[in-house]
């Protein structure tokens, strides 16, 4: 469930404060930039020259992953290698003509084009004062003494970058600050690393032949322009690949539609509740989605679709199902260990009585134990033929009643206390159509189909 979006008085005074940081940095370093008054002014041709590969990166830029609203393109390395030769302010400009132009070209709304000129001027101007703070020489004529200067740039950069940008979407989307940046930084470094080398290397060629350095950086630029088209095609691709096969399987059960992606958001709310790390929090919403897709298969169909009671021979076919589910997950090679885990045991009870396994307490993956909260919260807060949804309040009831038996206590508290699952829960409420009520279902039952 999308939380509300903020107001737009909100988003705007950010973008305001942005621009008006750019502005001041922007006077700031006219004012003081030391590379303004040496004698050798950068050439008009070398400027241009700098633009124009820019601006060809800055259009063909990638969708950040997961699909948070952002962009990600390698114009940086054009941005980092003009620091180094023509200093705060021609870089400053250089960055400011390039993103603005692009912004235009593909049409984006002023407001956005304000931000992404003014951020993009304010990591720059940040990043170059690092530079000549730590020593760097404009223009580089050592590599090796260029290089404690160089980390500085890069890394101050990418953090004001990062966080500007991460900052814009939080609001933007009503998104935690501190996942918005982690999983946009954290999921590109690597590449960022790569092509930050290039800049340097970018930076000192231009200091030995000139404009026709451009010509030879754009060789390497063009391969990690294709890394990063890889990755994120197959990234989308993997995902919309899994999104299909769990919407095939809810197909078979009009009362799960939309059960997964709900157990999934649910199951990250916890994650974050009890502390765990990015990378496994990710995992676990991974695992969350796909924990059912084993009921894809055939033999689920007719027991999905039958709207009484299961017999015992149909609950034994449908417990299986955790494992047909795991075994489907590990196809995957990315998803093998602890998505696989997760998908696997969880229907197994902390007490150990739950399956395929018969797993008890730590035994059973945390991702899991989290999944089986989530999973169990969610049927319960959807209408059956059998039986209406329940409150925010009952489903506390009965997690509570089979805290030490079914649910780990642990994750049963941090779903008490979190006030984002309460919000979850009851916008579900709110949206439940009327349907007659059969009497009162055990969680222990919910859990199983």
């Amino acid at each position: 469930m999308r939380k509300a979006r903020p107001s737009s008085f909100l988003v705007n005074g950010y973008v305001v404060l942005v621009v008006v940081l750019a502005m001041g940095a922007f006077a700031i370093s006219l004012r003081f930039d030391p590379s303004l008054l040496a004698e050798k002014q950068p050439t008009i041709t070398g400027v241009l020259a700098f633009v124009a590969i820019g601006l060809a990166l800055d259009l063909t830029q990638q969708r950040l992953a997961l699909g948070l609203g952002g962009t990600s393109s390698l114009s940086f390395i054009v941005f980092l290698s003009a620091a180094m030769v023509f200093g705060p302010t021609w870089c400053a400009g250089i960055s400011a003509v390039t993103v603005g132009a692009s912004q235009v070209l593909i049409r984006k709304p002023p407001i956005r084009i304000a931000f992404n000129v003014a951020q993009t001027i304010v990591g720059v101007f940040g990043a170059s004062s690092v530079y000549l703070f730590l020593g760097g020489v404009i223009p580089p004529s050592d590599l090796r003494a260029s290089l404690i200067p160089f980390i500085g740039l890069v890394v101050t950069y990418f953090l004001l970058n990062s966080t500007a940008v991460s900052g814009a979407i939080a609001l933007s989307e009503s998104q935690d600050f501190g996942e918005v940046w982690q999983r946009n930084t954290l999921q590109l470094v690597g590449y960022d690393v790569v092509a930050s080398a290039v800049a340097l290397g970018a930076a000192w060629l231009y200091t030995q032949l000139g404009v026709l350095s451009i010509v030879i950086v754009v060789i390497p630029i063009v391969f990690l322009r294709h890394a990063y088209s890889v990755n994120f095609r197959l990234q989308a691709t993997n995902r919309e690949l899994l999104d299909l096969m769990v919407k095939a399987m809810e197909a078979r059960d009009p009362y799960t539609s939309g059960h997964s992606e709900r157990v999934s958001e649910l199951a990250l709310v916890l994650a974050r509740s009890l502390k765990l790390t990015f990378k496994e929090a990710e995992n676990i919403g991974t695992a969350a989605v796909l924990h059912d897709v084993g009921k894809i298969y055939e033999e689920y169909a007719p027991i999905l679709r039958k709207e009484g009671r299961l017999s015992a021979e149909e609950k034994q076919i449908m417990q299986s199902h955790a494992a047909r589910s795991a075994e489907l997950v590990s196809t995957i090679s990315n998803l093998q260990g602890y998505v696989y885990k997760c998908v696997r045991h969880h229907h197994e009870n902390y007490d150990g009585s739950g399956y395929p396994d018969g797993l008890a307490g730590d035994q059973i993956p945390v991702g899991a134990r989290i999944i089986m909260v989530a999973d169990t919260a969610d049927a319960m807060t959807t209408d059956r033929p059998y039986r209406k949804a329940l409150t925010f309040d009952r489903v506390l009831e009965e997690l509570s009643r089979y805290a030490g038996r079914q649910f780990d206590p642990a994750i049963v508290a941090a779903f008490h206390g979190s006030a984002l699952v309460r919000h979850l829960i009851e916008a579900r409420e709110s949206q439940q159509e009327e349907a007659p009520a059969r009497g009162p279902e055990r969680v222990a039952q919910l859990a199983v189909r």
